[in-house]
């Protein structure tokens, strides 16, 4: 244990910014012995106990910082510390409290959306995984006792909803499968009623192929948009980012004819570990000079209208309109940044770099050995690349090659 993680715990502590962690940390408090501060790499903190008994060293949950504060928490880490004074095992307590009011699966996936959610997910996945567990609340089988849920309840609760709707058959199912795996390491169940049961869905894999006019209707039904809608389509279409990076891109971010998407912004930044650079081609930096009339007083490139301090959202309205106006009735926003990584291959870009423009790991091919060899973000090859791709673009919607906008 190192002095910097053996403290008095006070709630200015505790509420402060842990994001510089790189691996989940424990703070011992220095007035109850064993009370311990938990703090994921994700920053999220729960209160523990640890105490030996019988000759090992044992953990007890007290609960999550947002359920308890501060005093609650080290008043019940003391009542377990008195009970092991006493010879009680505060793990076997709770366990045969929890043998005497079992809980149902429903109770238990109140529990979880509060723990594991927060814990394990990121915020902007938070909202889908809490709806498709609250189909699971909403039916009957949420009703039945946690420990008395078999291999059949749960068949048939996803064939019923697999008759409608398969695919999401099939993330109900694990969903359900990670429920029970947590419920085997709290303690309630021993071993997960579903393990090894087939998906009941076969899914379609999506491979949207995109002609030269289906590029150049997707952009046109793009530019009727309103801003900073079509600005930030845009923005998809020419760089091919992730919308979730692409909606929180600030002016300070661009520096010339460079975006720097920030570690804290990348979905994938805490694998990578570095700054994502994306050059900005002509088309790029067209669509900045547009929105500074819109947002140029915001943080935000493409904030909301309603309240520039907070990013642009709700899409589906713009992309039924694009289905609507291009007869393309499949068109996901997603199918921008495949038509970027499509169209960057077919030019005659390496893996690599569309890999790197992408910042898509596996297609970068960043493993142990090329990430020991390859320690270069390739901006050059970046910059060419997404000129070139500017240009094609060009080509398609205009049908006359741009004047001059290759990059040396």
């Amino acid at each position: 244990m190192s002095k910097d993680t053996k403290r008095k715990l006070t709630s200015a502590f505790i509420n402060k910014d842990f994001s510089d962690l790189d691996k989940r940390t424990e703070y011992y408090d220095t007035l109850v012995k064993g009370f311990i501060l938990r703090v994921t790499k994700r920053g999220h903190k729960s209160f523990a106990y640890r105490y030996w008994y019988d000759g090992q060293s044992r953990q007890i949950t007290i609960g999550t910082v947002d359920e308890l504060k501060l005093a609650e928490a080290r008043k019940r880490a003391r009542s377990y510390r008195d009970d092991v004074r006493d010879g009680k095992d505060p793990q076997r307590q709770r366990q045969d409290e929890r043998e005497s009011n079992p809980l149902t699966l429903g109770e238990y996936i109140e529990q979880f959306k509060t723990d594991y959610v927060k814990r394990k997910l990121k915020p902007s996945t938070r909202k889908t995984y809490k709806s498709r567990l609250n189909k699971i609340t909403d039916d009957s089988i949420s009703e039945l006792l946690l420990k008395d849920v078999n291999r059949k309840d749960v068949r048939k609760f996803i064939k019923n909803e697999a008759k409608k709707y398969p695919t999401n058959a099939n993330r109900l199912h694990s969903i359900l499968s990670k429920i029970f795996n947590e419920a085997i390491e709290d303690g309630i169940l021993s071993e997960n009623p579903i393990k090894g049961m087939s998906k009941i869905s076969e899914e379609r894999r999506r491979d949207p192929q995109y002609s030269s006019d289906d590029i150049k209707a997707i952009w046109e039904a793009i530019t009727d948009e309103w801003e900073p809608m079509q600005g930030i389509l845009k923005m998809l279409m020419i760089t091919g980012q992730r919308l979730g990076e692409t909606k929180k891109m600030k002016w300070a971010d661009v520096h010339d004819d460079m975006w720097i998407i920030p570690i804290s912004d990348q979905k994938t930044g805490k694998k990578t570990n570095r700054n994502h650079k994306v050059p900005l081609s002509h088309l790029a930096l067209d669509v900045l000079d547009q929105m500074k009339p819109y947002n140029g007083s915001s943080e935000y490139v493409f904030a909301s209208l309603r309240d520039q301090s907070k990013v642009l959202t709700h899409f589906k309205g713009a992309i039924d309109r694009i289905r609507d106006k291009t007869e393309l009735s499949d068109f996901v926003i997603h199918d921008l940044r495949h038509i970027v990584a499509t169209q960057l291959i077919e030019l005659g870009i390496a893996f690599t770099t569309v890999g790197r423009v992408l910042n898509h790991k596996a297609l970068a091919g960043e493993n142990a050995i090329t990430a020991r060899y390859i320690n270069t973000d390739l901006t050059k090859q970046k910059k060419r690349a997404l000129s070139k791709w500017a240009n094609e673009l060009n080509r398609l919607v205009t049908g006359k090659e741009a004047e001059i906008h290759q990059i040396a």
